[in-house]
């Protein structure tokens, strides 16, 4: 299976690239790519004709791709614009984009105790928006992320490494069915 792994955060420390990594690891039987998602430009309706490079090359990442796995923290209540402006650039044409009827999860991580609940509520407007296949499964949000989070991406808290592993197992199958 071919996954397409977002991360919602590319800086230096971002906790979203490091559980990308865990996910990259224990989905190695899979074919897991990680977009660098901050190259796309800003949506633009007159760059949709003819798209830059990395934009054609990104939604074509999409479209061969068998699922998606957005991994993000929440900004000011919300989506972090990279990962918005990445699905704006993958939801065209609109309900026949490379997005319709993919399976997606999503994953986000806070320091605080809602775990980014805002962002899953909105990522999920979105994405069914673009008439994205869902995971009906439990929300997947790590609180106190630092604390959870080895600095080499390794989840220290036994419960939460088995609630990781759980739903990305329940994911696969879900994608696969």
């Amino acid at each position: 299976m071919k996954i397409l792994v977002l991360s919602g955060s590319f800086h230096s420390r971002s906790k979203s690239l490091l559980l990308a990594a865990f996910v990259k690891n224990y989905l190695s039987e899979h074919e897991c790519e990680l977009p660098r998602l901050e190259a796309l430009p800003f949506y633009c309706e007159d760059l949709d004709r003819d798209k830059p490079e990395n934009v054609a090359a990104f939604v074509q990442a999409v479209a061969s791709s068998d699922a998606l796995i957005c991994i993000t923290p929440e900004y000011n209540h919300s989506i972090p614009a990279v990962l918005k402006n990445a699905l704006d650039w993958a939801s065209r044409p609109a309900f026949q984009s490379p997005l319709k009827d993919k399976p997606v999860t999503i994953i986000s991580q806070a320091e605080g105790p809602v775990g980014g609940a805002r962002v899953q509520a909105h990522l999920k407007l979105v994405l069914d928006a673009t008439l994205t296949s869902i995971f009906p499964a439990h929300e997947m949000m790590l609180t106190a992320v630092s604390k959870i989070l080895s600095d080499s991406g390794e989840i220290r808290d036994a419960d939460t490494k088995r609630r990781m592993q759980r739903h990305l197992d329940a994911f696969v199958a879900f994608s696969q069915a």
